[in-house]
């Protein structure tokens, strides 16, 4: 708590009781998911199998995913 805040409830009780009211409503708000990139689709350049993580495929058991462009 600032210094300014601590004289505002001394000076105006009711504005300082408006504003914490405020904070807490904003505080409480459910948050909205951020917006983020769409998934990702890697397939895999041996056997072709499609997944949603890359690295390894599953299938061939060796580093052949790739992303595949949409």
């Amino acid at each position: 708590m600032s210094i300014i805040e601590s004289l505002v409830k001394l000076v105006d009780p009711a504005e300082a009781l408006r504003r914490e009211q405020e904070l807490k409503k904003d505080r409480e708000q459910p948050q909205r998911p951020q917006a983020s990139d769409p998934p990702q689709e890697f397939v895999c350049r041996v056997c072709s199998h499609r997944a949603a993580e890359g690295g390894y495929c599953p299938t061939c058991l060796a580093d052949t995913m790739q992303k595949v462009r949409r």
